[in-house]
């Protein structure tokens, strides 16, 4: 389950739920008390009125400061709650992809089951998560008398965070090769005018050696066309392993490529060690490194645990149980 949620706290929920249980029976018995007004002297009957009305008094000062931690983690759990619907969404829009690459004739059987099976497994994943969500709002209305009084007092929840566009692509002219990813890359197959074909996952180099990407610096030196310089970047990529076995290899692009259970990560690791946000790969002409976004299990490159390491050719990143050889 993923961490956001073990992080919410339902402490307040449990006296809540008591404080409810006896502010119906007090409610209860003060419309029954209304029925039997005039059974009974009036001295008894405001007697009994008036303790029946402090008693409720004194709950609702009880709950208050409960109330409003609640509150508190119910908003957070809205929040994560629209998130995860996100991620469902998005897990479903993968799949569907898939099944339509496949009908093109894009992928051959066994890639293809191999890809839906990974799909099968995120989008599940993404379904149980939102299964708990809702198990633990269920938690939370179970201590308010309504729904509309627990997320009394509460603003709209903000929209779950958009993930960074580490680059934009932009389309090749004739005569320049300027490389942009973005994290919605063109469908495999699909060529710019005057441009390389790009696949859908990334985009390949010309060379197997190098990715050419244009200089953006200031006064950086111009070529006689009045373009500036390109600086050729060292082909690099992440091997997933298993045990000493390549089982996978990731290319990385230049720029920041979010490595996480998510989706729509650019390296996707659907496990539940790795955190939906795990880590980013930052790729630059100051080499390469890796930054650990938050995780819960943490990042650990050749046994130490770091919060930012420059990789160097063979490092073995750790993410949870799944290791990566960074290869360069």
């Amino acid at each position: 389950m993923r961490e956001e949620l073990s992080q919410i706290d339902l402490s307040p929920l449990a006296e809540l739920v008591r404080i409810k249980r006896e502010e119906e029976v007090l409610a209860e018995r003060l419309v029954k008390i209304e029925d039997r007004a005039d059974k009974v002297s009036r001295t008894v009957y405001d007697r009994v009125k008036q303790d029946y009305v402090a008693r409720k008094a004194a709950l609702e000062q009880e709950s208050r400061p409960l109330k409003e931690k609640a509150r508190s983690e119910y908003r957070r759990l809205d929040v994560l709650r629209l998130e995860v619907e996100k991620s469902v969404e998005a897990a479903a829009l993968d799949k569907e992809e898939l099944e339509l690459r496949k009908d093109l004739g894009e992928f051959p059987d066994k890639e293809y089951k191999d890809r839906l099976a990974a799909c099968e497994k995120s989008l599940n994943g993404e379904r149980q998560d939102l299964e708990e969500v809702g198990r633990t709002k269920a938690k939370f209305l179970e201590a308010f008398h309504s729904e509309d009084e627990l997320a009394a007092g509460s603003p709209p929840p903000p929209p779950p965070p958009v993930r960074s566009v580490s680059a934009t692509f932009v389309p090749p002219s004739a005569d320049a090769t300027v490389i942009g990813v973005s994290s919605q890359a063109p469908p495999a197959g699909t060529a710019a005018a005057g441009g390389n074909a790009i696949g859908s996952s990334a985009l390949e180099p010309e060379s197997p050696d190098a990715t050419v990407i244009q200089s953006s610096r200031p006064g950086a030196e111009s070529t006689a066309a009045g373009r500036e310089p390109t600086r050729p970047l060292p082909r690099v990529r992440l091997a997933l392993l298993d045990g000493e076995s390549v089982e996978r290899e990731f290319p990385v692009k230049p720029g920041a490529s979010t490595i996480g259970r998510l989706a729509q990560s650019d390296i996707h690791l659907p496990t539940p060690d790795v955190s939906r946000r795990h880590a980013q790969i930052v790729f630059g002409e100051d080499g390469c490194f890796v930054v650990d976004l938050g995780s819960e299990n943490g990042v650990v490159v050749n046994g130490a645990r770091v919060a930012k390491h420059k990789l160097a050719d063979g490092d073995i990143i750790q993410l949870g149980k799944q290791r990566l050889r960074f290869l360069a």
